[in-house]
């Protein structure tokens, strides 16, 4: 049941979200600080079904911007320039992982705080999660350096096409405001992220002992195992004794033999002197 806990949680916040809508009136607000309410306008479980056409045109162009993005690193990790391009990065920033964090995190918000759509920079997301990923660090840190420090970026953006247009915004709109609270939201991330960018290995190595040593100790106990039944099938087969009689038996007959043969000689010795005296 753990595998379907998002899943339920999805539900119960979609739930909770509409049955709000039948309590508490709608409202909207501007960059002048007017508010004006709309009143309640429920939405019923329906409307979530309604929506689906809506939702499939409109991230149905992301699905296959980010396909060509993985199909393009799926081309350039091919090459031999590429791999070799990530290592030569990672080998600058080995030791200093923390310092890569900072940076990368300072760099997708500034660059989401003037680009008029965040997407873009999921483009580059790919070579710096491969360059981390040779440093061994925490795919966490990895995430939050890179789009969360974007989506932080987006929030505050200071120029955006589409807010500017809906809202008849100028450039200067708030733009103190929202430096102010960028950079004390990138601070704060860096805060948290760069101390804890902690190196996978250690946690791989630790892993990678235990199951060593529990591997060891289960080959020994097979090992152990596998001796043991075969002294319990040593004990248990009878001992085969060598048949001394017939080995003696042999013996006496070679000595027969030998016997035997020597006196044929002797005489056919004595018979050769005979002949030659006469």
């Amino acid at each position: 049941m753990k595998k379907y806990n998002l899943l339920k949680v999805l539900a119960i916040t979609i739930l909770i979200a509409v049955i709000v809508t039948f309590i508490i009136p709608g409202s909207s607000a501007d960059y002048s600080g007017n508010v004006t309410e709309t009143g309640i306008a429920s939405i019923g479980i329906w409307a979530l079904f309604s929506n689906i056409n809506v939702s499939l045109s409109y991230f149905s162009s992301i699905a296959v911007y980010i396909i060509a993005i993985a199909i393009f690193y799926a081309v350039l990790s091919n090459l031999k320039s590429y791999p070799a391009l990530v290592k030569k990065a990672a080998e600058k920033f080995e030791g200093r992982e923390s310092l890569l964090v900072g940076i990368s995190s300072i760099l997708f918000g500034l660059a989401a705080l003037f680009v008029s759509d965040a997407m873009i920079l999921l483009l580059f997301v790919p070579f710096v999660y491969q360059i981390m990923k040779e440093l061994n660090i925490d795919k966490k840190a990895i995430l939050a350096s890179t789009i969360i420090a974007s989506l932080i970026g987006a929030m505050f953006s200071i120029y955006n096409s589409t807010l500017f247009s809906i809202f008849s915004l100028s450039l200067n709109t708030l733009l103190l405001v929202k430096i102010v609270v960028f950079v004390l939201s990138i601070c704060v991330l860096i805060f948290f992220i760069a101390p804890n960018c902690k190196k996978e290995e250690n946690i791989v190595s630790v892993k990678e002992k235990e199951e060593k040593s529990s591997k060891k100790t289960e080959n020994v106990k097979k090992v152990t195992e596998k001796e043991a039944t075969k002294e319990a099938k040593v004990k248990k087969q009878p001992t085969k004794k060598a048949p001394a009689k017939k080995t003696a038996s042999k013996k006496t007959e070679t000595k027969k033999v030998a016997k035997k043969a020597a006196p044929k000689k002797s005489t056919s010795s004595s018979k050769s002197g005979k002949k030659v005296t006469k």
